[in-house]
């Protein structure tokens, strides 16, 4: 197995660290933007009078970094071509996330809120290998634009990895002579819906608990009556953006869904399967930044008169 890299991602490696130290840099110097990374981070980013959500002006600033990264057409890199991006793999986004997280905290790459300057957005390649010709119609358009802003409603309070045993369901049931679906259940770190416009929700509408096909991905938008944050979930590092969100007789139309009714788990296990290998990249970067500044404190503290290395 041969595990170097390709000479056209270690460019743009390099292109993306060019990049940073000339674009991103400046903004995260500008107007003490250093208070969202240093040591006031977790107190500057939370709205503590908001149950402990996000600031808007910390928001904005990611948003201000997105915005220089998609213009120099990095924000976009796994995006398939026909989509505007530059269909970059799973292994090249692996890499790059390793590479963008061991340079340590910064607007650069935040492993708390998933930001990037290469943006990790499993919900396009999701949509585009499985929605229909007339999903794509009705939301192509606005999620390709940012328009449409996607919660993923997975997880439950009794069920996490197992989701095939869901105890939320959905029903058809018509109302004023339309078709459509009623949905009753509750989930988990439904990510994002202090700013989203829809919930992906996955329910059970056939067969029993542990059946791999019987689930539907449901586009619930977010303001629909029965749809309720019940509450925000602290964390280990505030802010959170992480609630528990329960759907009581919660009602949509009829084609209130991607991909195909009872197809709906391998939307899921699209978006997780590349969310997680990236995150664990991620994850790798962090702690390889780690190691490499115990390794500098150690050999700078001289406790004794030694080095502590």
């Amino acid at each position: 197995m041969d595990f170097n890299l390709p000479p056209e991602l270690v460019a743009y490696l390099a292109e993306l660290d060019s990049f940073i130290e000339a674009k991103i840099k400046p903004l995260e110097q500008r107007d003490d933007n250093m208070r969202y990374f240093d040591h006031r981070r977790e107190y500057e980013r939370t709205d503590w009078d908001a149950g402990g959500l996000p600031k808007k002006e910390w928001e904005d600033l990611l948003g201000q970094a997105r915005k220089l990264a998609d213009e120099a057409g990095h924000l976009r890199y796994a995006w398939p071509q026909e989509l505007g991006g530059k269909g970059g793999s799973n292994l090249d986004m692996a890499v790059i996330r390793e590479h963008l997280a061991a340079k340590g905290l910064g607007l650069h790459n935040d492993l708390q809120n998933e930001h990037s300057i290469v943006g990790n957005n499993p919900f396009i390649l999701m949509f585009k290998e499985f929605a229909t010709n007339a999903q794509y119609e009705r939301d192509g358009e606005n999620l390709l634009a940012g328009k449409m802003r996607t919660g993923f409603g997975l997880t439950e309070p009794e069920h996490g990895s197992d989701a095939t045993w869901m105890d939320t369901t959905a029903v058809r049931q018509d109302k004023d002579g339309q078709p459509g679906w009623l949905i009753q259940g509750e989930k988990m770190w439904t990510t994002g819906m202090h700013v989203a416009t829809h919930v992906m929700v996955f329910a059970r509408t056939s067969g029993k608990d542990g059946d791999a096909t019987g689930i539907t991905c449901f586009i619930v938008p977010a303001d629909t009556p029965g749809v309720k944050i019940e509450e925000y979930l602290w964390t280990f590092n505030m802010p959170t953006d992480h609630p528990r969100v329960s759907f009581t007789d919660v009602w949509i139309p009829e084609d209130s869904y991607w991909g195909q009714v009872d197809r709906g788990l391998g939307l899921g296990q699209s978006f997780v399967h590349q969310n997680r290998i990236r995150q664990a990249a991620s994850s790798l970067g962090a702690a390889v930044y780690c190691i490499e500044e115990s390794v500098k404190y150690a050999r700078a503290r001289k406790p004794f008169g030694k080095p502590l290395a």
